[in-house]
Formats: structure tokens, C-alpha cells, sequence
């Protein structure tokens, strides 16, 4: 297959501030697509503006962390994603939430109208066996979009960076592997949250094989580091 490159934003309908940002990075710089929360204070803005600008492609970001929980009045596990993530293994009662708020996040996401072009969760949780498990059953294999299960890989090769890649990329593998949907290759920008830059992100798609590969960006406002990275990126690389 050829190389296809796409730039992510995620958190779209966190806050108004958040939204702004993106579609800014989407209509002033490389930004192509953006993965919408739901039942966010935020979100209502962020889909009126996802219809007003169909070119802005959009996913689904499931949360079960971080958040504001869709059916009920918060975490049990707080913001900690491992918290989450151990709860969530451990604990029928967990679990059951985990189950009602991902069938209840995929119903609202439905009644945006939106098309749901791919699929991926705050701090990565998707990935979680029981959550994967959980969204094969809701979104069912006759999903068409894709989703977020690439290989980590960090924008500087360092010992550490090498064994956090093969760590992430043995934890995901066997959900690749398992998947029903079409997954992208490789993810860049983990090591970079919040701090993305133009001149890394350049280099590393110029070298990139052939393949499906994504860069996660996290725009916050108008002018923070992730926000001008795609501002740059737009005067560099063709526009996706």
C-alpha cells in the first residue's frame, strides 16, 4: 500500500477553548481530522462546528477517565488512567460502568449524524482488553472506519525510547491482531504531548515506509505549541 499520513487532534468538545484551537489548526494549518467527546460541556459547539465544516474529519474519543462520565456523576477511579484501567479488570462494578458508558457514548455519538470515521479513547484505554472487548460488542464488525492501535514510536531513538516502543508494541499487537477493523501502523506524538514540533514531525514522515501513519496532536489554543506545530507543518507538507 502506499504511505498515508494523518494528523489528529483529540479532545474536540473538552472545552470551548480546545475547539476553537482546532478547527483554527484545521482551517490555518495541516489538521485533517479531530475525535469528538460526547456528553462534555463543550461538545454541542464542537459538532455544530464539525457540520458547518465537513472537511474536518471526525472520530469517536471514548473516555472513561479525565472526563465527565455520560451516565453517571463521575469516576469512581478519578483521572488516573491506570486507576481506570485496574479498576476496570478487577471490578464487576467497574466494569458494568465501563460497559453502560460505551454503549451510551456510541449512542450519542450516532445521534450527531456525524460519520464516525475512526476510533480511539482519552489515555489510550481502548486498548484495555475488556474496554476492546466492549466496543467490539457495541460498534459491532460492520464498522468501517478504523482504529488507533499503531506502534508507539518516539521522535528521538534513545534506549528508553527503543524499549517503550517494543513494550507498547507487544501490549498491542495481539489487539491488532484480534481487531476487525482496519488499524493504523505506526502513532507518533506520545512522546511529545503538548510539545509537538514541526522540524520532528517533518523528518519523521519523510522516512516513513509505506503504510498507514498517524501523528496525535493535542491543540489547547491558538497559539500553544501543538497549535503552531500545524501552522508550520501547512507551509511543508502537502495538505492531507
Amino acid at each position: 500500500m502506499a504511505k498515508e499520513v494523518i494528523f489528529i487532534a483529540d479532545d474536540f468538545g473538552m472545552t470551548s477553548e480546545i475547539n476553537d484551537a482546532i478547527l483554527y489548526a484545521h482551517l490555518s494549518g495541516q489538521l485533517s481530522s479531530a475525535a469528538l467527546m460526547m456528553a462534555q460541556p463543550a461538545t454541542d459547539d464542537a459538532v455544530e462546528m464539525a457540520r458547518a465544516h465537513p472537511s474536518l474529519q471526525i472520530g469517536w474519543h471514548l473516555h472513561l477517565n479525565d472526563s465527565l462520565p455520560a451516565t453517571a456523576d463521575r469516576w469512581p477511579w478519578g483521572a488516573s488512567p491506570a486507576r481506570a484501567g485496574f479498576s476496570i479488570g478487577l471490578s464487576p462494578k467497574a466494569g458494568e460502568l465501563m460497559r453502560r458508558e460505551v454503549a451510551r457514548q456510541w449512542q450519542l455519538f450516532q445521534e450527531t449524524g456525524l460519520e464516525c470515521r475512526f476510533i480511539n479513547s482519552h489515555h489510550h484505554l481502548h486498548a484495555h482488553p475488556f474496554v476492546y472487548r466492549a466496543l467490539l460488542d457495541v460498534v459491532g464488525p460492520q464498522f468501517q472506519g478504523w482504529i488507533r492501535l499503531g506502534r508507539p514510536r518516539a521522535f528521538r531513538s534513545t534506549a528508553l525510547s527503543v524499549l517503550w516502543s517494543a513494550l507498547g508494541w507487544t501490549y498491542l499487537e495481539r489487539r491488532r491482531r484480534l481487531s476487525a477493523w482496519r488499524s493504523t501502523d505506526t502513532l507518533w506524538g506520545l512522546d511529545r504531548i503538548f510539545h509537538m514540533n514541526a522540524g520532528e514531525v517533518q523528518a519523521a514522515v519523510a522516512t516513513l515506509p509505506d503504510g498507514f501513519h498517524e501523528f496525535l496532536f493535542h491543540p489547547r489554543t491558538r497559539s500553544c505549541p501543538d497549535t503552531l506545530c500545524l501552522l508550520q507543518l501547512k507551509s511543508s507538507l502537502p495538505h492531507s
